[in-house]
């Protein structure tokens, strides 16, 4: 199971006195990138904090999510048993930090991703521009305007069109490289950080290519899911106020249908985040 993590300084910030049976399942992550739980204990009747133990490697990749690693302990000794730890991981972007979103590392190597990618692409941006189609026929949108007195259907829209799909079609242009027409490994070694070329090219050439084709699709993978998230957003602002219960059999049950969909988009979202960090975690890139 998959846990989202609440960020704070150090568990002293944790109050069990406002903790209730619902958010009982919360997870917490401190500055140092220590991991909390809590739990009701039977006896005493009280909620107690439970330290989550840590590998090595998930406890650096924890602290890098929350920004809080050093050069110093990303470059520590390791054993023959420990996975290289790349000294300067990829920054992640600033949306991303307050999501809390943990690194899905199961089934994350990077071709049996990319084989989906490219169809995922395409299945999402049918369920995003069905889901603006939805709320069109409800018609719940239909005297609303944004900010700049644009109608609300056409700024979602294009929102989708300038923030998610010009970025998924980039990605499924790369995955038709990567996996049908790769260029050289030089071209892809030149085209990422120096500084990070340096850890690269001490890798097998394999390591190298998964590396720079994680690294460089990296770029894109988050501009769409940043787009994605705005959306989203988006649209919950805009339907905030929205009364289905006034509208006929019909709209109403366009509505219900936009709603639908955009739950499953909300919850998958974070999902495909976490799976390609997991990718990019799998890979040293993070």
């Amino acid at each position: 199971m998959r846990h989202h993590y609440q960020r704070i300084d150090s568990v002293a910030d944790i109050d069990t006195a406002r903790i209730t049976l619902k958010s009982i399942e919360n997870r917490y992550i401190d500055a140092q990138g220590r991991r909390y739980a809590t739990r009701f204990n039977l006896r005493t009747h009280k909620i107690e904090i439970i330290p989550i133990a840590l590998g090595r490697e998930e406890a650096l990749l924890a602290k890098r999510l929350a920004g809080g690693v050093k050069p110093a302990e990303a470059t520590a000794p390791e054993t023959r048993t420990e996975r290289r730890v790349h000294p300067q991981p990829m920054k992640m972007p600033q949306w991303l930090g307050p999501l809390n979103i943990e690194p899905d590392t199961r089934d994350a190597e990077l071709h049996p991703f990319l084989i989906s990618a490219e169809r995922e692409m395409q299945r999402n941006g049918e369920r995003y521009r069905g889901l603006i189609q939805s709320l069109k026929m409800s018609s719940v949108l239909e005297d609303m305007k944004d900010s700049n007195q644009h109608d609300a259907i056409l700024e979602l829209t294009n929102t989708y069109e300038r923030d998610i799909q010009a970025h998924a079609g980039r990605v499924q242009a790369m995955v038709v490289e990567f996996l049908r027409f790769p260029k050289p490994l030089a071209s892809y070694l030149g085209q990422i950080d120096r500084n990070c070329k340096k850890y690269v090219e001490k890798l097998d050439p394999e390591k190298q290519k998964r590396y720079c084709q994680a690294y460089l699709l990296a770029g894109e993978m988050f501009a769409v899911f940043s787009g994605s998230q705005d959306l989203i957003n988006m649209i919950e602002r805009f339907t905030a106020e929205a009364k289905p219960e006034k509208l006929n059999y019909d709209r109403k049950g366009a509505f219900e249908s936009a709603m639908q969909s955009l739950g499953y988009l909300k919850e998958s979202l974070t999902q495909e985040i976490a799976k390609f960090l997991g990718v990019l975690a799998t890979a040293d890139v993070i």
